[in-house]
Parts: structure tokens; C-alpha cells; sequence
């Protein structure tokens, strides 16, 4: 650390200013301070209201990570890269000098800085492209982190693994007994608080039931101990003098209560973007769902070549109530052929019949070559003798049935706990793509803006394979089956009844005792 501190020092000719052109002062604002200087735990998040000094934080230690360890690699992300570029890197190129930067190049997302400063390298871009998929990080920094779903933040965990030597006083790689020294790798999010629900919530917060500890098995990501989180209002942030008093009456007079509390106060009750909020994984997921001999299964099939094909089996009981009892999820490019074994493995094992298959009515489309051969992918279905009808794209009609379904009904009956007040859908725990798909569909317009008008709102396009065949499975408005009421016989009561219709000293009399009739 010596060796880092010697370097800091050597930009002490460079003063970074904040927004409102005072040189920044961590201190003025301990909770960002302790972020900016975090060096022990290895994932942090910095989150809270708007203003709170978060995605300056970050930038600046993005910046001190590139310093400190030269010929490190980092990356910057976020979720849109258009969005990326004029808000997070902007703010990185107003806070760090390009005097200190040897390569760049803005379209592919690349800077290299000068030797004296390190010599380390940044990539940035969004985290829709797969180009970063097999680059070994030293660190990485997701702004507004709340924006991707849990799968990107463990790609970019996967990535920490760039072995970046140690340097010592004398340029020289650090020893300690024979063996090179390297950088410690680091994960950093900011973020505006998206409820209980989201991993933010769940790798961060101390008080997710996910952080116990896990340091007896050596690993370096125990929520517990490696993950650390720092919070800070939008008033902390005035406080602090970060912004003016008008920005925050501007904020006060047109954002509505829900906005206030996220956006202002830095609440977890509240968040918004989620196309269903409802869906709260201790409500709605069960450990263990047994499907009953009399339910009717439902199959929906939403095909993908590039994307992922995702099949749900669906159950439905005579109250109702839909079960997701299972999944198939698998994409690279596997043929239909692939996907119809699978399909007919999970069949077997449920021992029933399934009711009806539901399949994307774009699969009817003769689009598909093979030779001189002209078909269409329900085609290649049927030869392996699965036999779909079309799904329903009544996406306003699945939607309403969903909601509904996630709704707690006060007076309906929970199927696995007896008592009154329960929603009438209920995901298997293993059906984890499922889980992470729903919690993780959103709507396009995720913007404070769009809470604050009449438009129309669009899920997003990504992520949704599941979810689509969940709409055709919901709109097509499955039945449940039809339960014939069996009356039990009371066999005593019958007796005593013969018994007393019985009449021995009748004219015509039928051959045996009273319990003959």
C-alpha cells in the first residue's frame, strides 16, 4: 500500500471537481468516503437517492483501482450503452484528465492510460454485448446496477480473475516466499434501491436471509463477509453540498410519493420497472409440488433457434389454481429434434397425460429450408411427434390473468397451507430460469419520466423466453378439471330405513328376512 499511496501522490497536481465546480471532498460525505476507500471487502454497493455522490464515487474509484495496480484491467457497464456513454463515462472524462490517457477509442469502448498513470486499461459498453464474455477483469463497475437481472452480475463475477502483479518502491514484482504478489480483484455497483426482491437486495443487504456465511469452504464471495453495502439519501447528498436546495424542491414538486421514497429517500419498499411486482419468491415459490392424478397438465412451448427454447409444464387444479411444476430451458442453437427428447423425458415422469401442448403461432410459418424441402418448425414438431396448437398473443388478456393470479385473495384457500388469504399461481423452486425471468422483466420505459405520464408501456425484448410462453399458456385460458361429486353411502342408515319399510304379514312379500330389501 505504501507503493499505491506513493502513486496518488504523484497526481496531486490533478484536483477532481464536483458537478457544482468545487474540488470534491469525500469527506464531506462519510458513507461515500468509506465506498471510494473501501480496499477489504471484495463486492460493494453504493446506492440511495438521487444525488448522493454514488456514480461519481464510482467513477473515481474505478479510477484510483486503475492507479493503484498498474497494468490492471477494468470494465464499466451498464445495461444501455447509449445511456452508459452520456451519463457514467461522461462523468468519468469530466473527473479524470485526458492528459492522462494514452489510447482511446470511444467506439469500441476502450482507454489506456499513460504509463505514469498506471498504464491500466478500461473497457466499457452495455450489458447486452457477449464481447466481454471472455476477458479476464481486475475489477468492474456497474452503474445503476438495478437495471440488469442477476445473470450479468455473476458473468461479470465469473470474469474477477486477471492475475496483475504487485509492484513494490523499486518497480519490481512483490514476493512473499518465492511466490508473485498480486492485486486483490474487486465488484462495484451503484444502484437506486429496487426492493426485496432484487439481487441488489439479496447480495447486499444485511438483512437478506442469503448472507449467511460461507467462509469455511474458502470461498472469496460470501455475502456475509466480502460483500459490503453503503447507502445515502438525496438529502445526505444536499447535505453535503453535492447539489442546490432547488434541485431537490424541483424533484419534491413533481415526483409522486412512490418516486419520493426511491428516489429521494433511497427506500427498498418501493420500486418500480418490474412488470410484475406481485411475484414474491416466499409467497409464490414452493419447495416440493406434487401434481395430483385429477389435475390437467398444460405444456407451452416458446421455441427459440438463437435464444433459448423455454417449456414450462403447467398444472391446474379444480380450484384454479396453476402450478408450475416444471422447466426445460436450453438454447446454442440445439434443433427442434433436441427439444422434443427433452419434452417427451419430462412427459414420462409425470405419469398423466398432457391436456394440450401451446406453441408461438410463429412457428406455423413455412420459413424453414432443407434441400428442396419447404416446412415450418411445427412441422419438425409434429414429425417428433408432438402435436402443439397455437398459443394465444393476447398479451393484454395473459397479463390481466397473471396478475390476478399473483394477487392475494383474502378469501381464497392456500392449496399447501390450509388457510384463507392466497394467490392462485405457484412456481416449483427448481424452475429457477423461470424465478429468474419473472423477477427480472421489466418494462422498457424505466425511467422516473414514464411514472409521471399517460404512455404506454412495453416489456422488454430481452430475457423473456419464459415469460412468453407464460402469456400463451394464460391467455389461452386453461380449464381445470371437473371434479364428479361422489355421495359416501351410509350403510346404517340404509339398514334401519329397510327396516322399517319392511312389512312381514303383507299380502306379497319378497323371499327372505327385512335385510333382503
Amino acid at each position: 500500500m505504501q507503493a499505491a499511496t506513493q502513486k496518488l501522490a504523484e497526481t496531486k497536481e490533478w484536483q477532481p471537481l464536483g458537478a457544482n465546480g468545487d474540488p470534491i471532498d469525500p469527506s464531506k460525505l462519510p458513507v461515500q468516503e468509506a465506498f471510494l476507500y473501501d480496499m477489504q471487502h471484495r463486492f460493494q454497493g453504493y446506492g440511495g437517492g438521487l444525488g448522493n455522490g454514488k456514480s461519481t464515487a464510482g467513477c473515481l474509484k474505478a479510477w484510483y483501482l486503475s492507479h493503484l495496480f498498474p497494468g490492471n484491467m477494468g470494465f464499466i457497464g451498464r445495461l444501455d450503452g447509449k445511456e452508459l456513454r452520456q451519463t457514467t463515462i461522461a462523468e468519468f472524462k469530466r473527473l479524470i484528465p485526458d492528459s492522462f490517457i494514452a489510447k482511446k477509442n470511444d467506439q469500441l469502448g476502450y482507454m489506456k492510460f499513460k504509463p505514469q498513470y498506471g498504464g491500466s486499461e478500461i473497457i466499457y459498453g452495455d450489458l447486452k454485448e457477449e464481447r466481454f464474455n471472455n476477458i479476464n477483469l481486475g475489477w468492474f463497475f456497474i452503474d445503476q446496477a438495478e437495471e440488469i437481472d442477476v445473470s450479468r452480475f455473476e458473468l461479470l463475477v465469473s470474469r474477477l480473475r486477471r492475475q496483475t502483479p504487485l509492484i513494490g518502491d523499486d518497480d519490481k514484482p512483490m514476493m512473499a516466499d518465492g511466490i508473485p504478489l498480486t492485486a486483490p480483484t474487486y465488484g462495484f455497483v451503484t444502484f437506486n434501491p429496487e426492493g426485496t426482491n432484487s439481487y441488489i437486495w439479496r447480495y447486499f443487504h444485511p438483512d437478506s436471509p442469503e448472507r449467511e456465511c460461507i467462509c469455511h469452504t474458502g470461498s472469496s464471495a460470501c455475502k456475509q463477509h466480502h460483500f459490503k453495502l453503503y447507502q445515502a439519501s438525496t438529502y445526505d447528498g444536499l447535505k453535503a453540498g453535492f447539489i442546490p436546495q432547488d434541485y431537490v424542491d424541483g424533484m419534491l414538486a413533481v415526483f409522486p410519493p412512490d418516486a419520493r421514497r426511491r428516489y429521494l429517500e433511497g427506500s427498498w419498499d418501493v420500486f418500480s420497472g418490474r412488470i410484475f411486482p406481485q411475484f414474491e419468491q416466499r409467497v409464490h415459490v414452493i419447495d416440493y409440488i406434487k401434481p395430483e392424478p385429477h389435475w390437467k397438465i398444460y405444456e407451452s412451448i416458446d421455441h427459440g433457434i438463437k435464444n433459448p427454447t423455454a417449456v414450462g409444464w403447467w398444472g391446474v387444479d379444480e380450484y384454479g389454481n396453476r402450478y408450475l411444476l416444471d422447466e426445460h430451458y436450453g438454447g446454442d442453437g440445439k434443433p427442434v429434434k433436441h427439444h422434443a427428447e427433452v419434452i417427451k423425458a419430462k412427459r414420462a415422469q409425470f405419469k398423466q397425460p398432457i391436456t394440450l401442448t401451446y406453441l408461438d403461432s410463429a412457428c406455423w410459418a413455412v420459413n424453414q429450408t432443407r434441400g428442396d424441402a419447404v416446412y415450418s418448425t411445427v412441422d419438425e414438431y409434429n414429425s417428433y411427434g408432438i402435436y402443439p396448437i397455437k398459443g394465444q398473443k393476447d398479451w393484454d388478456a395473459g397479463y390481466s390473468r397473471i396478475c390476478r393470479g399473483l394477487a392475494i385473495d383474502p378469501e381464497h384457500v392456500n392449496p399447501f397451507t390450509g388457510e384463507r388469504g392466497s394467490p392462485r399461481i405457484f412456481i416449483a423452486s427448481h424452475c429457477t430460469n423461470f424465478i429468474k425471468e419473472v423477477t427480472g422483466y421489466r418494462w422498457k420505459k424505466n425511467r422516473i419520466t414514464s411514472q409521471l405520464k399517460n404512455e404506454p408501456e412495453e416489456p422488454m425484448d430481452y430475457n423473456d423466453h419464459h415469460m412468453d410462453e407464460w402469456f400463451y399458456f394464460e391467455a389461452s385460458r386453461p380449464q381445470s378439471p371437473i371434479i364428479v361429486a361422489q355421495t359416501k353411502r351410509d350403510v346404517l342408515k340404509e339398514l334401519a330405513e329397510r327396516r322399517i319399510r319392511f312389512n312381514p304379514l303383507a299380502d306379497t312379500r319378497t323371499v327372505g328376512t327385512w335385510m333382503a330389501h
